[in-house]
């Protein structure tokens, strides 16, 4: 049997190893005590896991773009060399996950005439110069563990399929709009974003007043409980049921809204609670002393 290496395989993955290098050495420069929790290089990607508090802002993640690109665009050496661990650490190369070194140690680093970029010891294969790498960017930013955070980023022809993929949308946005070019979108979004909340603010206002007009309209029951009784339609919004129902009948020190497909909601002005009614009637819900509510297909047939 004979083992092949795929050539086109073996130097997508040199150009992200070497990349994930680079973004080491910046990541020192935001976080100095930070080190390498975990790293995984494919194809043209890489997942880098780094031990931080808080995650890179916006603007820290495209100045690491920014210089590690440059870094790319200058064309430095990288170089390998072999030497003891203590020499390797006099060099101030990094060192991963407790491992034990032998005697001979290799260590890779990235130079920029008399100053070194970056300095690992690596065992894995990497390219001879920077400008192999290509092109460098960010695809994400997580938080994957406490004080654990996670980049992944593209090399080579992946950040170009990246490139490609954006301008796809952007030509769709551009269409969508009506719009001459991308620079345009922003502003246009803005303008969209304001019509869609004032629209929204002036929705949410106009079924307001259908609730309260819908609550005033209803049939009205009592019980040894409830001063008040309402069967609402099943088409009312209970998120805001509450607050209107409180506006509606300040009066009242106990009401029960409920639908004939089970919701309720039980409504108090404290002086008797509200949780305390719902468990004495066995509801299934949650609530305090002013407000419990949930759903209970033997909502009806308990309550009255």
């Amino acid at each position: 049997m004979q083992l092949t290496v795929n050539p086109a395989q073996r130097y997508a993955k040199m150009r992200a190893h070497t990349a994930t290098h680079l973004l080491h050495a910046q990541l020192t420069k935001y976080f100095p005590n930070t080190k390498q929790a975990g790293s995984l290089v494919d194809s043209d990607m890489l997942r880098f896991d780094f031990y931080a508090d808080t995650l890179l802002t916006p603007t820290q993640l495209h100045e690491i773009e920014i210089q590690i690109n440059q870094q790319i665009y200058e064309a430095l050496p990288v170089t390998l060399i072999e030497t003891s661990l203590e020499e390797a650490t006099t060099l101030g190369a990094k060192a991963f996950f407790e491992e034990k070194y032998g005697e001979t140690v290799r260590v890779i680093r990235v130079l920029k005439g008399d100053d070194v970029i970056s300095a690992e010891l690596c065992g894995g294969t990497h390219v001879n110069n920077t400008k192999e790498i290509g092109a460098f960017s960010i695809l994400s930013q997580e938080a994957v563990a406490s004080g654990i955070k996670r980049l992944t980023a593209y090399t080579g022809p992946r950040v170009i399929e990246k490139m490609f993929t954006l301008e796809t949308i952007l030509d769709q946005q551009v269409e969508q709009f009506a719009i001459k070019s991308y620079t345009q979108i922003n502003e246009k979004t803005a303008k969209f974003l304001k019509e869609y909340h004032e629209m929204k603010t002036k929705l949410e206002r106009l079924e307001s007043q259908l609730i309260i007009q819908t609550l005033q309209s209803l049939s009205k029951k009592t019980n040894a409980d409830f001063e008040l009784i309402l069967e609402v339609p099943n088409t009312i919004n209970f998120k805001s049921l509450a607050t209107l129902a409180k506006t509606t009948f300040p009066t009242y020190a106990t009401l029960l809204l409920y639908t004939n497909e089970g919701n309720y909601l039980i409504l108090t002005s404290g002086q008797v609670s509200a949780k305390s009614l719902a468990q004495k009637y066995g509801r299934k819900g949650g609530g305090n002393e002013v407000v419990a509510q949930g759903k209970d297909e033997k909502v009806i047939s308990v309550f009255l």
